[in-house]
């Protein structure tokens, strides 16, 4: 990657919106399907129905966007749009608790979508748009990268916060060993195996797993809110066209 790409504003600010997005968004939705699954009782499969709200959601938005950004050429709002909803999406899930219905779930999903719609494609437009001609490609590839990147990023460091949590919550309720223990486990617990257990002990269980799921999406608000502050800071250049555009597009740029 040329590194002289790095002296873009616009390039640099949207690498970062698409890190932060991929550290934030799939950082954290990684544990829906345990809570869905653990918290909720829903199998494996259903798990995966579950978040088809999100995904419809996304799909709706994103076409919207598109030909709204099509018809007036302005793209700078959604990304801000889009990082506000976010973060909006990610306060609803972190309320989110034993008793939650699975409707209520599917609805604070929906949320997250709906900012997941306002960024996914403007970030990769954004990010093309910013750049040479003869840049596109590494700009395309760049910003899927920086997204994968952060996802794996907040993967490892929600997972990381998640095993705290649940076990400091177990610990207050059994004791370090079944903590312990537990938490080896990855806090995975089918129908039959919470079916075993004590009404005492479940209630226990489930609450602690429902709160350090909750934990992750207040830390993941942290990293949301800031996408649509680094987004106010792009400079809407008008968008790649006809004969003479590469021209505009350079003059913009150097600015």
């Amino acid at each position: 990657m040329p590194l002289q790409l790095f002296r873009n504003r616009n390039f640099t600010l949207i690498s970062a919106v698409g890190f932060l997005l991929g550290f934030a968004m799939f950082g954290a939705i990684n544990f829906l399907p345990l809570y869905q699954q653990t918290v909720q009782g829903a199998t494996a499969t259903n798990s995966g129905l579950l978040l088809l709200p999100m995904m419809a959601a996304a799909m709706v938005v994103s076409l919207f966007v598109g030909r709204a950004i099509t018809k007036t050429g302005r793209y700078k709002l959604y990304p801000v749009l889009g990082g506000v909803i976010m973060a909006v999406g990610m306060f609803l899930l972190s309320l989110m608790g034993v008793e939650t219905p699975s409707w209520q779930t599917g609805v604070f999903i929906a949320v997250l979508g709906l900012g997941m719609g306002f960024l996914m494609q403007t970030t990769m437009l954004i990010a093309q748009n910013s750049v040479e001609q003869k840049d596109l490609g590494v700009a395309s590839s760049a910003s899927t990268f920086f997204r994968s990147i952060g996802g794996s990023f907040g993967v490892s460091l929600f997972g990381a916060i998640f095993n705290n949590q649940l076990l400091s919550g177990l610990t207050d309720r059994f004791g370090a060993r079944t903590a312990d223990e537990v938490v080896a486990s990855g806090g995975r617990m089918d129908a039959s195996s919470l079916g075993q257990l004590t009404p005492q002990v479940r209630t226990g269980f489930l609450a602690a797993l429902a709160d350090a799921i909750s934990g992750i999406f207040w830390w993941a608000i942290l990293f949301a809110v800031v996408v649509p502050l680094l987004a106010a800071f792009i400079k809407e250049i008008p968008l790649r066209g006809g004969p003479g555009e590469e021209e505009k597009l350079k003059a913009a740029l150097t600015d």
